[in-house]
Order: C-alpha cells, then sequence, then structure tokens
C-alpha cells in the first residue's frame, strides 16, 4: 500500500493472483499483478469492508460487514490506480474504505 494516492493518476487492470484469510477476525489480504511497459508488478493490500444495516422491513435490527469489492476471487480482474512516476507505487482503485 502506499501513502501517496494522489500521485497514482493512470490506470490499468491486474489479476488476482492470491487471496489469504486468517479467519473470521483477521483481515483478508489480496495479491493483484499488473503489468506496465512489459514490466510486472505486485500490490497486496487488505480487503476494505462497509457497514451495512440488516433489517426486517424499515426496521434496523443490527450491521454487518461486505467488502467493498464485492466478493473477490483469485483470477478476477480488478482495476488499479499506479504512479506514472513509478509504477511500483498503485493500489486497488475500487478497495477505498475501512481495514477489516
Amino acid at each position: 500500500m502506499i501513502t501517496n494516492k494522489k500521485k497514482c493518476t493512470a490506470s490499468t487492470t491486474g489479476i488476482v493472483t492470491n487471496k489469504r484469510s486468517l479467519g473470521i477476525e483477521e483481515p483478508t489480504v489480496i495479491s493483484v499483478a499488473y503489468e506496465i511497459d512489459g514490466i510486472e508488478y505486485e500490490i497486496k493490500e487488505t480487503i476494505k469492508l462497509k457497514n451495512e444495516w440488516i433489517k426486517i422491513g424499515f426496521l434496523p435490527i443490527g450491521q454487518r460487514q461486505r467488502p467493498v469489492m464485492g466478493v473477490v476471487k483469485v483470477g478476477d480482474v480488478v482495476d488499479v490506480s499506479y504512479n506514472p512516476d513509478n509504477p511500483k507505487k498503485a493500489f486497488i482503485t475500487n478497495n477505498v474504505g475501512k481495514m477489516s
């Protein structure tokens, strides 16, 4: 993960190469491979979560957490934003939210 996302002005697609979950209470980490100018790079990120209300009709009865990217599997294609001056500085574009 990088600290300055503002410099990541270019985008490409990458392939999820690994997904590691250490259990219900632990974060899930995915690895994504992407290629820029013939050079392959890989990033690893914790899947971010969003809160979702559980309701019976209109009445909220609790909350659950869902991945902001939806369900991700090895082999899925995801969007990657990267720094054109330093392509190894990148992040998964749609993985924005709180840490799991």
